[in-house]
């Protein structure tokens, strides 16, 4: 089994911000490919502005954040 559609780095942070965004763990994202920080995603925050690598990590994080006690078989905020 794949787990991603896309071959590339780029797709596979735009994959990973759109499974962000079904689970509502952002507001929304937007890609700029000609802008430094190409990467905007948006929480109740405000909108947060990142490199190609720093969304990757930012998708790192959230992603362990949510689904890692469900990984290990227990629920949020179970010890």
């Amino acid at each position: 089994m794949v787990m991603w559609a896309s071959d590339n780095r780029a797709g596979k942070v735009r994959e990973g911000l759109t499974l962000l965004l079904s689970q509502g763990l952002i507001d929304d994202f937007e890609i700029r490919p000609d802008d430094d920080l190409p990467y905007r995603v948006t929480m109740p925050v405000g909108i947060i502005s990142l490199t190609e690598h720093q969304a990757a990590h930012f998708l790192l994080g959230a992603v362990t954040a949510r689904f890692g006690p469900l990984a290990r078989d227990r629920g949020p905020g179970t010890p």
